[in-house]
């Protein structure tokens, strides 16, 4: 906008397409364009024609275009009015001191608005069409007023108006048609149509073509039309006429005392509010006049809208029961004089007392103002709900990369702090409220056991000590589904894996997990539980619930390997007494590098743990001993059957020293550990889900007798049993001897060697892989090696385990509501003090190991002084700290302060 010329204005030229039919008007089919700089002063009708010209729209003589501008707020229906004369210029200048925008429609060929029956000049208003042979095709426009124009040309208007062909009346004369000589540079005689339009105001009212059916069509059969039917009102010679006029004071006139009349205003309005609804809808404006709303909300959710969509700034300036008003707090500014005039938005809504809808009653659309990158109106909150379809996609986008999207989306600065705040709000709406979905937990189980027959679920809340509260505090919750159970037992290995991990948000805990091994050596999930802390308590009513769905006793002999966790040790010896409890190795290896750390160490360590028998077990233990003797007898305190594969039994059929099964299975679910309940549970339930199929889809390709893992360890075995040689001893027994001295006793009907690999595993070791073979040589029916393997490396035993299949649920809104009178509740948790940790603690093994680039890092690594030999700093920031002699577990010699030799 230029400000301080009041005569320079802009046009917004509609053309190219047609008006429908009153009330709704539109302009439709067409086009738009904007001419800028235009100065009312030398303005006239021809620079229209100029720019019609230069679009395409006159492209001869022949055409014929009606030129109409909409005052300023005004609408189709009421606010047109004609362009085609000096006073419709001069009319048009009147607006432009106020308004910089000026809306102009073209209608191509035919008119059938009344505006140009209200020019200011109406009965001098000529239009002269000449229809000349193909030759020379031309059409004239003919406008005077009271300028002499010759005879010739034009005739008399009072013959015309006494022809005697005419049959209507004189002063409703559509059009005549008469012969006549017109000299021209040719000499052609032409026909020569004179349209001459006789209006008489008092008529317009009633000259308007009316099409009830049309009229129900648009705007619904409800309505009816003012003043009883048409043929009490409007004259026959009217119904004949193609212009349109309606009484707008008889519409919006609110004084009536007769019912029906009331009735049928208020019908009328709707029509009209229809109306202005389309108009709306065609120019892309949110809000007209007569537009209603359910409540006082959805109005003020339309203008914040707006002012978003606009940046501009608007303030809620009044707010009560029944009124609401927005004004725009943008500014004009005056770079001249330094003043700022107020922006003329505004908005008004309200309702009366006895009705519900909303309706906005007055509206200033122009927005004068400059806009702003800051708007009150963009909260986080606004912005959450306009990239949920973003957080869903993608969780895990980056703030940084969410904030640029939305500053080039919204144009605007969105600061970090808001972005972030928008982000947890979109997660909080996607991943559901973690609070709320305590109350949802039992529709939830109850929908997993009815899809998942033979399911397991069991919750745990805390004691109340008045039994009549309605609501209850959760605890914790165990889910084994029975489709895993039918698993676990058809894979006929007794081996499990127990461990931990924790919960992220803002309930913690942890997710105590039971994860077996398939005859692949892959991880199969079998229960999980989501309890306060790992304590005794939480272990033990875990392993018991474990316990009832696998059928174990005291007396069963069943395997666990675990990271001797707090009050896992003392459940397992409680519960399962007569149970193998393995610790993993590399949680023994270490709480031994705080005290003992080098190769050799671990080295060491791990000789002792893999060897096969007893006898290589004390010989490794004896290299320890000479080595470091603390080392060896903080070892010993440990009982070998829990981390020696010497001293394990073959229940179980794997020889795993660690519990990578667990850690595996912890690191799929990470992602699920960090939602609320429902979604954490459910998350280990899909990946569950998924898994089994998609190792059930790798079944189908595997061809042989063994899975793929078994298969690759007993083509290793036979590839070195190729340097042993079996001799026959009688009773099915093998003397095996192979290099290095390496000679043992082969029982090929009980599938034992005294190596103890065999019956570790289950598959033939190297000895007894050549006792078969020497067996074949001399006794057709033996079988292949593959035949001596346990059942649980079977590819059919494989197949059966993973036939059994977790079966999808429904989404929440088709959850049956749980009969349960009681409310569950989040569990209670104080906040600790500080940021939340989202990392896990590194261990010793991945500080030592810690590589930056292509060099082994000194990160996490303790600076140890040479001069005092303590632990922070070094020699150069050393403040002459006592000596420590000695320390560190060996020996070091450290200097002395004085000129002494240096200690040992």
């Amino acid at each position: 906008m230029v400000t301080g010329h009041p005569t320079i204005f802009s046009v917004r030229l509609h053309h190219g397409g047609q008006f429908t039919k009153f009330p709704g008007r539109k302009y439709i089919k067409g086009k738009q364009n904007y001419v800028d700089l235009l100065d009312i002063d030398t303005f006239s009708i021809h620079d229209i024609d100029e720019i019609m010209e230069e679009l395409g729209h006159i492209d001869s003589d022949e055409t014929l275009l009606y030129y109409h501008f909409l005052r300023p707020f005004g609408d189709l229906d009421f606010g047109l009015f004609a362009l085609g004369s000096d006073q419709d210029v001069h009319h048009l200048g009147t607006y432009v001191a106020n308004h910089k925008l000026i809306d102009v429609y073209i209608e191509h060929g035919k008119t059938n608005l009344h505006t140009y029956s209200m020019s200011p000049n109406p009965n001098k208003v000529k239009i002269v069409e000449i229809k000349e042979p193909p030759a020379c095709s031309k059409q004239l426009f003919l406008e005077w007023n009271d300028s002499p124009i010759e005879h010739e040309s034009v005739p008399d208007l009072t013959e015309v108006e006494n022809d005697s062909h005419l049959d209507k009346e004189p002063s409703l004369v559509d059009h005549i048609e008469f012969e006549m000589n017109v000299e021209n540079e040719d000499d052609y005689d032409v026909r020569v149509k004179i349209m001459i339009f006789f209006i008489d105001e008092d008529n317009l009212i009633h000259d308007v073509d009316v099409d009830m059916k049309d009229f129900h069509m648009n705007i619904g059969k409800d309505v009816e039309w003012v003043g009883g039917s048409s043929e009490s009102n409007v004259p026959e010679d009217t119904q004949q006429g193609d212009l349109e006029v309606i009484n707008t004071a008889v519409l919006l006139s609110g004084s009536s005392s007769d019912e029906a009349n009331d009735g049928k205003r208020r019908k009328t309005i709707r029509a009209i509010q229809r109306a202005y609804e389309n108009d709306a809808a065609l120019v892309s404006e949110p809000f007209y006049i007569f537009q209603t709303f359910s409540s006082s909300k959805d109005f003020k959710t339309q203008v914040k809208l707006h002012s978003i969509r606009t940046r501009r700034e608007i303030q809620l300036e009044k707010n009560d029961k029944n009124r609401v008003r927005f004004v725009c707090k943008g500014t004009i500014p005056n770079l001249a004089t330094n003043e700022e005039e107020k922006c003329p938005w505004v908005i008004y809504c309200s309702k009366w007392k006895r009705d519900i809808d909303w309706m906005v009653k007055t509206y200033t659309k122009e927005h004068r103002c400059l806009q702003t990158r800051k708007v009150k109106a963009c909260d986080y909150k606004f912005l959450s709900e306009h990239i949920v379809q973003v957080i869903e996609t993608n969780p895990k986008i980056p703030i940084r990369a969410l904030r640029e999207q939305l500053q080039r989306e919204y144009q605007m600065d969105i600061s970090h702090m808001k972005t972030f705040r928008a982000k947890q709000q979109a997660l909080k709406h996607v991943q559901g409220d973690y609070a709320s979905q305590y109350r949802l937990l039992r529709d939830y189980v109850l929908e997993v056991q009815a899809r998942n027959p033979d399911t397991t679920v069991k919750i745990d809340v805390e004691s109340e000590a008045n039994p009549t509260v309605e609501t209850r505090t959760f605890r914790r919750i165990y889910v084994c589904i029975g489709a895993l159970k039918r698993g676990f037992a058809a894979g006929r290995r007794d081996f499990l894996g127990l461990d931990g991990a924790f919960v992220k948000g803002p309930y913690p805990g942890q997710v105590l997990s039971a994860v077996a091994l398939d005859g692949n050596n892959g991880i199969y999930p079998l229960a999980y539980a989501v309890v306060e802390s790992e304590t005794l308590n939480s272990w033990t009513w875990f392993l018991s619930n474990l316990g009832d769905d696998l059928g174990l006793g005291t007396n069963s002999n069943f395997t666990f390997m675990s990271d001797r966790q707090k009050g896992l040790l003392p459940a397992i010896a409680t519960l399962f007494p007569c149970a193998e409890h393995r610790y993993c190795l590399r949680h023994i290896h270490d709480n031994m590098k705080k005290n003992w750390r080098g190769k050799v160490f671990k080295d060491l360590l791990w000789e002792c743990a893999t060897t096969s028998n007893v006898q290589h077990f004390h010989q490794a233990m004896e290299k320890l001993k000479k080595l470091n003797n603390d080392a060896y007898e903080w070892l010993k305190q440990i009982p070998p059957q829990s981390w020696a594969r010497s001293h394990f039994t073959g229940r179980a059929h794997c020889d795993a020293l660690t519990n990578n099964l667990c850690e595996a299975f912890n690191s799929k679910i990470e992602d699920g550990r960090d939602a609320p309940i429902i979604n954490c549970i459910e998350f280990i339930r899909e990946y569950i889900m998924k898994k089994i199929v998609k190792v059930d889809k790798e079944i189908q390709k595997v061809v042989g007798p063994l899975t793929l893992t078994a298969t690759t360890i007993l083509d290793k075995i036979k590839s070195k049993a190729e340097q042993y040689v079996a001799t026959f001893c009688g009773a099915g027994k093998y003397q095996v001897a192979g290099p290095w001295q390496d000679q043992c006793i082969v029982d090929v009907g009980q599938q034992s060697c005294t190596c103890k690999r065999w019956e570790l595993t289950g598959i033939p070791c190297k000895h007894g892989v050549a006792a078969i073979w020497d067996m074949g040589r001399n006794d057709k029916d033996v079988g292949i090696p593959e035949s001596f393997v346990h059942p649980c490396y079977w590819l059919s035993t494989w197949k059966e385990m993973y036939s059994f299949k977790v079966s999808p649920i429904n989404g929440r809104s088709m959850w049956e509501k749980s009969a349960i009178p009681t409310t569950l509740l989040p569990p209670k948790h104080r906040v600790p003090i500080g940021r939340p940790k989202k990392k896990r603690t590194i261990s010793i093994v991945e500080k030592e190991d810690f590589v930056r680039g292509n060099t082994a890092s000194r990160a996490h690594r303790s600076v140890t002084c040479t001069k005092c030999n303590n632990v922070g700093h070094n020699a150069r920031t050393c403040k002459g700290q006592r000596p420590i002699v000695g320390g560190g577990g060996g020996q070091s010699q450290v200097k002395g302060k004085g000129k002494g030799k240096a200690t040992t």
